[in-house]
């Protein structure tokens, strides 16, 4: 268990310089093998793409840094731990509990600020809680809204702070879930693109893989099983999921964390599902609209 993982954000060797270098050299063997006269100007053109890149991560990167640093110690004064590093850009947010059931986490119980797991239930954006480590109790507010912001399918790449450009979460459609609501665990219909539901969950659960007791094998399986039932089709679904299992949290493949000793004082919302009519419920994002 890594209770206080390291924090890294290096300036310029992370994922955004690697996919815009590759991308850059790949369009630079196109034109070397069939355009001689291209390469030139691709090469003047890699400066502003690379600054393009890099602006929006040293503009304010001091403040962030002193804002993350200061968001992870008060989560370890508060629950003994804190999670991994997030980096964003964080253009997607749900402003209520998300419920997430699957039998792989029968027998699982952990609590913190933004993921629960509870035997076989995964909660995400659960409330405010209110935590005593040394009673080794926590208690949550279920009727509470709060925000919970995620990225949708990483990597994303802000460009010039006019664009981002990165892996798309595909086309919109309407969507079943579940969320805690009046005290019950209701269905809901969303209207939001396809891979949403599945990045959420899956990104919230790498969050906490140096802490849950989720493995990284297990968090990729369930984001491949909820693109396929969102209606990805199969060939991208496996790359998105090859892509994961290769490419993400490459330090957790190993890491395996015991259940929480924190014992929840509040009782879960039933498990009884009730649909509720549908309403023009969306996933808010910068490009949703209500």
């Amino acid at each position: 268990m890594q209770r206080h993982p390291p924090l890294h954000r290096p300036l310029l060797r992370h994922l955004d310089n690697l996919l815009v270098t590759l991308l850059g050299v790949a369009l630079l063997v196109l034109a070397w093998l069939f355009l001689d006269e291209a390469v030139r100007p691709l090469l003047i053109g890699a400066v502003p793409v690379y600054l393009g890149v890099l602006l929006p991560r040293i503009v304010g990167r001091d403040e962030r840094l002193r804002r993350v640093e200061a968001a992870r110690e008060r989560s370890v004064r508060e629950w003994g731990f804190c999670s991994r590093d997030r980096n964003g850009p964080w253009i997607n947010y749900i402003d209520f509990p998300l419920v997430c059931e699957d039998p792989v986490f029968d027998g699982r119980f952990f609590y913190s600020e933004w993921l629960v797991v509870h035997d076989g239930r995964i909660i995400i954006n659960p409330g405010p809680a209110s935590v005593d480590l040394a009673a080794g109790t926590v208690g949550y507010d279920f009727g509470c809204t709060r925000t919970y912001a995620w990225d949708g399918c990483s990597p994303k790449v802000p460009f010039f702070w006019i664009a981002t450009l990165g892996t798309p979460d595909w086309w919109e459609h309407l969507e079943s879930v579940q969320c805690l609501r009046h005290g019950q665990q209701k269905e809901r219909v969303m209207f939001w693109p396809v891979a949403h539901h599945a990045s959420l969950v899956h990104d919230a659960l790498y969050q906490f893989l140096n802490v849950a007791p989720v493995t990284k094998a297990e968090a990729d399986e369930l984001f491949h099983r909820m693109l396929l039932r969102a209606g990805m089709p199969r060939l991208v679904a496996w790359v998105y999921r090859f892509a994961v299992v290769h490419g993400g949290a490459r330090d957790m493949r190993r890491q395996r964390n015991p259940n929480t000793t924190l014992r929840c004082l509040t009782p879960l919302p039933g498990l009884e599902a009730h649909r509720e009519p549908l309403a023009p419920h969306k996933a808010r994002s910068a490009a949703l609209q209500e």
